[in-house]
């Protein structure tokens, strides 16, 4: 019998963006339900870097967002959802998921993260608040704020994001799905962009699976141990 391909899934998010977070439930779902074993890699894509001038949580464009897009979708798929008082940058949470992934905790603190900042309303540019979701999910705390404090994965963030520029990500979220052990070819990883429903992951990782095997794009793409 032929083994199962696996399928590897590189995932673009931002923790500030309500649509990543609408969207992580169906990854889940799809990655639980596959037929295939996947494996999943994380990726930073920071929509409001420094200096990138922050949005008024409280102005037009913000309100518009969550009353024309992000409210209609939560009603289908979290309803707990609501704007949250602050608008910060995310830097800091990507270094804090990043260091728990180093502790084998990222799946946890990746979750408490988006659930914190888009039904707690916690502020997520605060360190003192992402320590304190870290240490909720049994990261150690002063481990911690000295790797946050040393900026010690600003180059695997910012890595991240130049490999997002590389391949034309503008929008989050962003998905590629690619199938691990195939020879350099022409055809390139599947996208799936957006708040995709499962039927759209499930078809992308069909026609993934029925056609040549491809991998040309893999050597842009760094595996992490200890998610």
């Amino acid at each position: 019998m032929t083994p199962l391909p696996t399928v590897r899934m590189d995932c673009w998010t931002d923790y500030v963006c309500p649509f990543c977070y609408l969207q992580l439930d169906i990854l889940d779902r799809f990655i639980e339900a596959s037929r295939v074993p996947v494996e999943v890699e994380w990726h930073a894509f920071e929509l409001r870097p420094d200096p990138v001038a922050l949005i008024d949580p409280e102005g037009d464009y913000i309100k518009g967002i969550w009353l024309d897009g992000v409210y209609p979708l939560a009603a289908e798929r979290n309803p707990k959802m609501k704007r949250p008082p602050f608008a910060p940058r995310s830097r800091l949470a990507f270094e804090t998921a990043f260091f728990s992934r180093t502790v084998g905790r990222f799946d946890a603190v990746h979750h408490a993260i988006f659930k914190a900042f888009f039904e707690d309303g916690r502020d997520i540019g605060n360190v003192d608040v992402l320590l304190d979701i870290a240490s909720e999910c049994g990261v150690d705390r002063k481990a911690l704020s000295a790797s946050v404090t040393e900026q010690r994965f600003k180059p695997a963030i910012e890595d991240d994001e130049a490999t997002a520029g590389r391949l034309g990500v503008t929008g989050l979220p962003f998905v590629m799905l690619s199938r691990l052990g195939d020879a350099p070819g022409a055809q390139p990883p599947l996208a799936v962009r957006g708040v995709a429903p499962m039927e759209h992951m499930t078809a992308a990782l069909d026609r993934l699976l029925a056609e040549a095997p491809v991998a040309e794009i893999q050597p842009l793409l760094k595996r992490r141990a200890g998610s």
